[in-house]
């Protein structure tokens, strides 16, 4: 009994081990050998990289201002490379793409000596139409992959500088960004680079099987491990594209640049720099060799000239001069100083044209007067307030940087350039340490000497007048528009600046810029229904005629807009900066122009072919006792 008792049991152990066998071989079948097994699949998995599409631009208007268009890269593997006629291979390329023989065969030879087994650059930036005529030839070569880009299509050719462009990156932008391999497309410039990060999106996977030749044979696990690329984040910026054409074609055949800004908000409306280029001439395949083409043009188009360009910002300085020494007390509303055709305590310089004599703040700012503005600048600097001239000096700059003169403002594009302000050392350097007066540095107080602003500092210190006292950094984005999740975020990552300056001071100077356009230096900036306020500056040009410029705002009263015009080389401010500034404030407050004399005489002047047909007659010559420096402007304006 007790052994057939023992031989169940031994039966049961024996069955009960053969069964824990069978659970331990099954759990190795199931889970421990499929692991095994997906891991050799890899061998024959292909992980193919999805391009996200590029983020679209929009105007103020929604209009879509830059957008996708395909463009494809042909990638080559040399081990899997075969064609059954290298004569047919060769002129598929050859008739389709214009591609060179030697050049076709030397890009095979260094893809192979990179690496045989993995896909090289046979082709680059193919754009649609071209490919589709190739695509129809590529089945009969084996070992030819391609890869979908996304290039830019600009729906509206105007706005190129602030723009941007995007092209491939370069072997320094492999080696700080992760994100990119080699023949991705990046921001180069403008908008497009420093927004990049939102512009760009994120890249999708797709895993696919391969045969042992490398062809795809189809999906991997049924797509469950592929990642769905995210397009890039759409932008709204505040430029209105047909305000941007129309303030283009008023600098047609003219060198210079139109800044519009949108004071209580601080939005870009209107970015010219001129000449300038079509978008689409940097984009796809085309732009290697007309970048080349545009950076040797001596007109420089690639020179962004609203940020980068530094000019004597002339008399429109004046204006932020009589603020600050209002504000220091230095002056009162009434303060008279007289004028002799020049500032006469420094022999006449500089100089100063005819208008009526002496003069307060307000008519010294509606006749433009030189030697009323010297007198303040210099009083100022050596008023017993301040220990020396020094401090005073240092107490002038401290106001001027406050309006953005002298440091860069912060616009959300590369490249901005800080204008020049000196500091006291620099005076230092040149006469000594202490040893320079307040005189040695009177052509600051118009605007010239040292003093260099950018046409974009010359419009934000308008909008600071504009807004009575304070500015928002000047910017283009507005809006931010996420399409995977459907969000809108507005964009508020700009700062308010306030300039410590009394608001009766500002409606002081305001009401004079009104007197500028109404009675004085720039009547050809006058619109009959719309106030217009206003300052005329000439800036002088060593090298030629000086540059004409003027800054203004409008309305008077809850200003839309704020805007400062350069023309160089074509004399004074009012002749030819203060009616395109009129025609750019009324086309954007309107949406038309009335005065079509007005309108052709700026589109048909040509300050780059004929230089001198558009002149204005010279003033007359009104001769003057006192000894003058010819090397300071006379006009005032």
């Amino acid at each position: 009994m007790n052994d057939l008792k023992i031989r169940s049991q031994i039966y049961l152990g024996i069955i009960a081990a053969v069964f824990f066998l069978f659970i331990i071989r099954l759990f190795f079948l199931q889970v421990i050998s499929g692991d095994f097994s997906m891991s050799a699949s890899k061998n024959l998995i292909k992980k193919i990289v999805i391009q996200p599409a590029r983020g679209i631009i929009y105007d103020r208007k929604g209009r879509i201002y830059v957008t996708n268009t395909p463009i494809f890269d042909l990638m080559v593997v040399p081990e899997e490379l075969n064609f059954p006629d290298s004569a047919e291979f060769e002129n598929v390329f050859v008739n389709t793409l214009q591609t060179e023989p030697g050049e076709l065969w030397k890009n095979i030879k260094t893809a192979a000596k990179y690496n045989k087994k993995k896909p090289s650059i046979l082709e680059k930036q193919i754009d649609a139409s071209k490919f589709t005529t190739l695509q129809e030839k590529l089945w009969e070569f084996e070992g030819l992959q391609t890869i979908v880009r996304n290039t830019r299509d600009y729906k509206f050719e105007a706005g190129a500088n602030f723009l941007g462009y995007i092209s491939e990156v370069s072997k320094s932008d492999l080696s700080k960004f992760e994100y990119y391999s080699q023949g991705d497309l990046i921001g180069k410039t403008g908008i497009e680079k420093y927004y990049e990060e939102l512009l760009r999106g994120k890249k999708g996977v797709r895993s696919v099987m391969v045969d042992v030749h490398g062809r795809e044979v189809g999906t991997f696990d049924e797509g469950k491990h592929d990642v769905k690329p995210e397009k890039g984040k759409d932008l709204l910026i505040g430029v209105d594209a047909d305000l941007q054409l129309f303030a283009e074609e008023l600098l047609q055949n003219k060198v210079g640049s139109i800044v519009a800004i949108e004071p209580s908000t601080g939005e870009i409306l209107a970015f010219v720099s001129a000449p300038s280029y079509n978008p689409n001439l940097l984009s796809g395949g085309i732009l290697p060799v007309n970048y080349k083409k545009l950076k040797q043009d001596s007109l420089l188009p690639l020179f962004n000239r609203p940020l980068m360009a530094m000019y004597p910002p002339g008399s429109v300085f004046k204006l932020l001069n009589a603020l600050l020494a209002l504000q220091e007390g230095t002056i009162l509303p009434n303060t008279n100083y007289g004028c002799a055709m020049g500032f006469l305590r420094n022999g006449g310089r500089p100089a100063c044209h005819s208008h009526p004599s002496p003069t307060q703040v307000s008519s010294a700012i509606q006749y433009s007067c030189n030697a009323y503005f010297a007198s303040v600048y210099i009083d100022m600097l050596n008023h017993n307030k301040y220990r020396d001239v020094y401090e005073g000096y240092d107490t002038w700059r401290k106001y001027m940087n406050q309006f953005g003169s002298g440091r860069k403002i912060g616009i959300d594009i590369p490249n901005e350039k800080p204008g020049m302000l000196p500091r006291k050392k620099y005076y230092d350097n040149v006469y000594g340490i202490n040893r320079w007066k307040a005189m040695a540095t009177v052509s600051n107080s118009i605007g010239q000497g040292e003093v260099l602003m950018t046409p974009l500092q010359m419009a934000n210190a308008v909008a600071v007048i504009a807004n009575r006292g304070y500015y928002i950094a000047p910017h283009f984005l507005k809006k931010i528009f996420d399409a995977t999740s459907g969000e809108t975020q507005q964009y508020q990552h700009f700062d308010t600046i306030k300039v410590p300056i009394r608001k009766e001071y500002f409606e002081l100077v305001i009401d004079a810029m009104e007197q500028v356009v109404l009675a004085g230096t720039a009547r050809l900036a006058y619109l009959p229904t719309i106030s217009v306020c206003g300052k005329t500056g000439t800036a002088q040009n060593p090298h030629g005629e000086d540059h004409s410029v003027f800054i203004a705002f409008a309305p008077k009263e809850n200003p839309k807009i704020a805007i400062a015009v350069i023309v160089e080389n074509s004399g004074f401010g009012g002749t030819w900066a203060a009616p395109i500034s009129s025609l750019v404030i009324e086309k954007y407050l309107t949406g038309k122009i009335a005065d079509q004399n007005k309108l052709n005489r700026i589109l048909t002047a040509d300050f780059i072919r004929n230089p001198f047909s558009a002149k204005p007659p010279k003033r007359k010559t009104v001769v003057n006792p006192i000894p003058l420096n010819t090397s300071q402007p006379a006009n005032g304006a």
